[in-house]
């Protein structure tokens, strides 16, 4: 009986004595005060089966890395308005098909909105203590972890998913409780309960994506009068004002996604190909499993591939598990890291997005650094750390992993925070896709046999048995016994979001009318995308209307910049001379005659916010409504018009002075000129291989470009 009773006690003191990992043991450690929430949390998952104690472990022992960036404190009375907002969603929209309620822009609830929009503007300010710096280790409690747990179990259930090949993608795509720095104040059970209704199903990812998308819209429709003091966590996702932050949409978006048994995780690139800024978005898998990367909550998978993402940079994941191979990690203790680059929750994911081969490059600077870094081209001249690559000291090299074809980098290194050239920017030019090479978003994983090159002397040297001798390793040169003449028209290319704009007013009509509200004739209609510069249409119009009006026909916005009604001088009217169509060489100027019409000035009709922004002469503002107008107060004869689209104002602009340098081991200018029309003509220029002309009177983008047979093209833009 003595025995029986020994061994029980020597049994439940095994039991009770729980072996951690190191990891998970140090981070015990660290949670100070709070270790005792988390041990609540693995006791009680430890009989729960594999998944749900490896889930625990997983999430704890990575807790160091985590906290929020700002605490946000919200009223409860925030909580009740967005009940509401979501039952009037509901009662307006639950008996219309998805595609009727992305048409619908009725305006008989436009007395609710304006009364809701009073009814939240007089709620309490949120409390946000900025800069918290709060640790999860000391700041999660074992209740939120565990209906966390429970609630991601429910989808490992539910997708009938298998320890040995699921359970890798789960913990970074379903279990996280956060995303990035958010602070995460609803539990995972409340989030999946706000959106259930519309996500928890077995529709398509597609469907459910976009019911997210057409229900966040028409929340923001709802609340289109709200004037938010600041951030409110997750209720930002509603508010208009915070539309276009795609940091914290994708942060909220992926929480509500995941918390809704959609896998979902957060990447990102630090600067666009053609931009300095950086982006953010979500990735889910598709239907055949391969991951699609989407702008949340505002594009659906891949929506927004051809028009943004696509011209991402390098691309990283923000995982939630610690990653070995960062420069968190490899980095020597005292070694400075950029601060993009300080975190270890960062996975390289550029091989989805571009064709990209390791690239090992000669390394002879005196540096006892372990890491080198791939820098990009930034219009304040300050070159934007974007990868990185370790340093093989013994080989003398370094390597770089998922480098992108046909992009231009700059390697460098640091000297404490002094950032050093350690050798030529350099392009990896392709002129074609390679068929060695997985395309974009074709694949999940690195293909076993990646394309591995050495640079020597100036060449690709290729390591694996996969050799492509059509890529070429570039570099910038410059040669200034040579000088050629340079016909420059713009500083940075047309935008793709303005080439949209342009396309959407293909089909416009211009009308007259003699009744503001009454019958319209159509005078003229658009049947080509108009361009970016000031442009004239004539038309044929033998009568005289008071009213003119200019609409697309089918009710999305005008995004016009300027408009000029030119006609015969009139008595009756406010007659002045136009403003002069543009000269692009001498010669046009030199055929350039005057124009014999006259502007008529008139007072613009209120179809919309602001329809005085279409009239002012200003190339910057613009128009959104659906038309403009102008009112003549006497009927007035028509028979041109002359207008700008909505655009960036990247033209070359008279009376702006332009600097032109060009790159010869670093940035030198050449010289400034002050346009007079809209072109530019350089002369002596050294034969560069890069250029760069940069605005000193207004505007912030510029991108450099090559000069190829006369003509600008602008880098990772235009391709020859």
């Amino acid at each position: 009986m003595k025995l029986t009773h020994l061994w029980g006690i020597l049994l439940f003191v095994l039991v009770s004595c729980n072996s951690y990992s190191p990891e998970l043991e140090e981070a015990l450690n660290l949670a100070g005060n709070n270790r005792s929430e988390l041990e609540t949390v693995l006791n009680h998952f430890q009989g729960k089966g594999k998944v749900a104690y490896q889930s625990a472990c997983f999430l704890i022992a990575n807790m160091r890395y985590h906290e929020s960036r700002d605490k946000i404190l919200v009223d409860s009375a925030y909580n009740r308005y967005f009940i509401y907002t979501d039952s009037l969603y509901k009662a307006i929209f639950s008996d219309m098909t998805l595609r009727d309620q992305k048409q619908y822009k009725g305006r008989e609830y436009d007395s609710l909105r304006q009364t809701l929009g009073d009814t939240f503007n007089i709620l309490s300010t949120p409390e946000i203590i900025s800069g918290a710096h709060l640790s999860d280790l000391q700041t999660i409690h074992a209740d939120f972890l565990i209906d966390n747990i429970e609630e991601a179990l429910q989808i490992w259930k539910a997708k009938g998913y298998t320890y040995k090949k699921d359970f890798e993608f789960f913990k970074e795509f379903i279990l996280p409780y956060r995303t990035t720095n958010e602070f995460p104040v609803h539990k995972r059970s409340e989030i999946r309960r706000m959106y259930e209704t519309l996500l928890v199903d077995t529709v398509s990812i597609l469907t459910k994506l976009e019911r997210y998308k057409v229900y966040v819209d028409k929340c923001r429709w709802i609340n289109h009068h709200t004037n938010p003091k600041g951030h409110i966590g997750i209720y930002d996702l509603f508010i208009p004002k915070f539309k276009m932050d795609c940091h914290n949409m994708t942060n909220w978006s992926c929480n509500v996604l995941r918390a809704c048994g959609i896998p979902t995780i957060y990447e990102f690139t630090p600067k666009w190909t053609d931009r300095d800024n950086r982006h953010f978005w979500c990735v889910s898998p598709d239907s055949t499993g391969i991951l699609q990367p989407y702008t949340a909550p505002d594009n659906n998978l891949r929506e927004d591939w051809d028009s943004d993402i696509k011209y991402a940079g390098k691309v990283y994941r923000k995982t939630y598990g610690a990653q070995k191979n960062t420069p968190y990690f490899l980095a020597d203790e005292d070694e400075f890291i950029p601060e993009s680059f300080k975190t270890p929750l960062l996975s390289d994911q550029t091989f989805r997005y571009h064709q990209t081969l390791t690239l090992r490059l000669p390394f002879e600077t005196n540096s006892s650094n372990n890491i080198a870094y791939l820098a990009m081209f930034s219009v304040d001249d300050k070159l934007i750390p974007v990868g990185w690559g370790k340093i093989n000291h013994l080989r003398r090299e370094v390597v770089f992993e998922q480098v992108p074809l046909n992009t231009l980098f700059f390697p460098v290194c640091y000297d404490a925070d002094n950032m050093l050239p350690i050798s030529e920017p350099f392009i990896i030019y392709s002129s074609s896709e390679s068929k060695a090479i997985p395309k974009p978003l074709t694949a999940n994983e690195l293909p076993e046999n990646i394309v591995d090159a050495s640079v020597i002397d100036g060449k690709l040297l290729f390591n694996t048995k996969i050799k492509l001798p059509k890529l070429k390793y570039l570099t910038l040169h410059c040669d200034t016994s040579r000088k050629v003449k340079m016909h420059l028209l713009r500083k940075y290319p047309e935008k793709r979001r303005m080439r949209t704009f342009h396309e959407k007013l293909n089909g416009a009509c211009l009308l007259g009318g003699n009744q503001e509200r009454g019958k319209y004739d159509t005078l003229c209609i658009l049947k080509e995308i108009p361009h970016s510069y000031l442009q004239e249409i004539i038309f044929e119009n033998y009568k005289q209307y008071r009213y003119y009006r200019f609409c697309t026909p089918n009710g999305e916005p005008v995004n016009i910049a300027h408009m000029e009604f030119l006609g015969n001088y009139s008595q009756n009217h406010n007659c002045i001379i136009p403003t002069p169509l543009p000269v692009f060489s001498e010669k046009e100027l030199a055929q350039q005659k005057p124009c014999p019409l006259y502007r008529i000035v008139g007072t613009p009709l209120r179809t919309g916010s602001r329809p005085e922004n279409a009239f002012d002469n200003d190339y910057n503002t613009y128009v959104g409504a659906p038309s403009i107008g102008m009112d003549f107060k006497t009927p007035v004869r028509i028979t041109n018009i002359r207008f700008v689209p909505r655009n960036a104002n990247n033209m070359i602009v008279p009376d702006n002075s332009y600097m032109l340098l060009y790159y010869d081991g670093e940035w030198k200018e050449h010289t400034i000129l002050r346009a007079e029309h809209q072109y530019l003509d350089f002369e002596q220029v050294p034969v560069a291989t890069l250029y760069w002309l940069r605005n000193l009177t207004e505007g912030k983008e510029e991108l450099p470009f090559f000069y190829i047979n006369e003509k600008q093209c602008f880098l990772h833009v235009d391709h020859n």
